[in-house]
C-alpha cells in the first residue's frame, strides 16, 4: 500500500467517516463514501485514488446521481442548466450527463502525502453537490 493510500485511509478512519474500499483495475483504490443530503436521501461519493508509488499521484471524486434525467427530451434543458452551473457554482468541480441521463459532479486533481488537501476537496465538494441536488430536481422534473 502506497504512503498516499495509507495517510487518507488513516485520516478518514480519524474522522470517523465510514467508507467501503476495494482495489480496481491497474491497482487503483476505489473509496466509497455516503454523506447525507437529507432524511430521504444521501449522495454516494466514489473517489478512486492512482494506485502507484510515485511522490504524487492522480485522484479523482465523483459525486454520484446528483439526478437521472429521466426525459431525454429535456436534455437541452439539461444541458443549459449544468453549463451555467459550471460556470458560476462548480468552481474546481465539473458537472456532467453520463449516457445514461446520470447527472453527476466530478473533481480531478494530483496528490501527494500530504492528503489533507485531497479530504478538503471531499467535503468541500459534498456541500457543493448538496446546494446543485435541490435546484437539478426542480428543473428537470
Amino acid at each position: 500500500m502506497s504512503k498516499i493510500v495509507e495517510n487518507f485511509e488513516a485520516l478518514i478512519k480519524e474522522k470517523n467517516i465510514p467508507f467501503s474500499k476495494k482495489e480496481i483495475e491497474d491497482g487503483h483504490h476505489l473509496y466509497r463514501v455516503h454523506f447525507k443530503v437529507s432524511e430521504e436521501q444521501s449522495l454516494i461519493v466514489e473517489l478512486i485514488i492512482q494506485g502507484s508509488e510515485d511522490d504524487y499521484v492522480d485522484a479523482q471524486i465523483i459525486y454520484r446521481k446528483l439526478h437521472m434525467l429521466n426525459d431525454r427530451a429535456k436534455e437541452d434543458l439539461a444541458l443549459k442548466i449544468m453549463n451555467q452551473m459550471n460556470e458560476i457554482r462548480t468552481g474546481y468541480y465539473n458537472i456532467y450527463l453520463a449516457g445514461d441521463g446520470e447527472i453527476f459532479l466530478r473533481n480531478l486533481m494530483r496528490v501527494g502525502e500530504d492528503v489533507q488537501p485531497l479530504y478538503q476537496t471531499l467535503i468541500v465538494g459534498s456541500s457543493i453537490a448538496k446546494s446543485l441536488i435541490g435546484d437539478l430536481q426542480a428543473k428537470l422534473k
